[in-house]
């Protein structure tokens, strides 16, 4: 990649989190943080308004915006190849939801591009997996991002009787046959897993709960790993 590819691609990333450090950007292009240094300092003296948090990470300040950005066929590929995926292996709500920014980005392409788009994506299969897909992943991650609780009627595992949960939603990972969410369990009074094909009715309540920003996602896989996590 040559320096203005890069300089481009830093500006997007920063636009992307709220705060991005120059280890993260240094090891995404594999240079060193000194070139990172050199290349913030220059999207600075072209005037592109870049703030900084003393030992936290740089930001672009909120008045800022890029143009509409061009895909490369590279990348238009690889979102094809991965909705292909989300086609067969998530739930509803997260492949329209992909489909609809797809569709966006293929706006911006090339007729011939988009031709070929469409042969590479009549080529590609997967096989459809035998677990049920869920209803609720995209109600359970708008929880998480607003920190409001929630409502089960859940069914555990080798339990006929359904029991009634209320939730504070942490995080949702896949496994690679079902999702499940990971949350305080006020019942429970700990964190527990909810499998989310397990799950018979959700209601999003509004009932904020305070986000636990000790939670560690890789901690808590690498953990449950071990089995220190209990089941619901």
């Amino acid at each position: 990649m040559n320096r203005l590819d890069r300089l481009t691609s830093i500006l997007i990333q920063l636009q992307s989190k709220r705060l991005v450090t120059a280890g993260e950007i240094a090891e995404r292009f594999e240079v060193s943080k000194r070139t990172i240094y050199r290349d913030i300092h220059s999207l600075r003296q072209a005037g592109v308004p870049i703030g900084e948090e003393e030992g936290k990470g740089y930001f672009m300040l909120e008045n800022y915006h890029l143009p509409p950005v061009m895909f490369t066929m590279e990348e238009a590929r690889a979102l094809v190849t991965t909705s292909k995926i989300l086609k067969y292996h998530t739930e509803d709500s997260l492949k329209q939801n992909y489909e609809s920014a797809l569709l966006k980005i293929k706006a911006v392409l090339s007729l011939k591009d988009k031709d070929k788009l469409v042969f590479l994506n009549s080529r590609i299969g997967f096989q459809k997996p035998w677990a049920p897909s869920s209803l609720y992943l995209d109600s359970i991650q708008h929880a998480i991002t607003e920190s409001q609780k929630l409502r089960l009627i859940y069914q555990a595992r080798g339990e006929e009787r359904q029991t009634e949960r209320v939730i504070h939603p942490y995080a949702v990972y896949f496994s690679g046959a079902v999702w499940s969410t990971i949350a305080f369990c006020e019942l429970r009074q700990d964190i527990r897993e909810f499998r989310l094909d397990r799950i018979k009715e959700l209601t999003i309540l509004q009932l904020q709960f305070s986000p636990d920003k000790s939670f560690s996602m890789e901690h808590y896989l690498d953990a449950r790993s071990k089995r220190l996590f209990p089941d619901p």
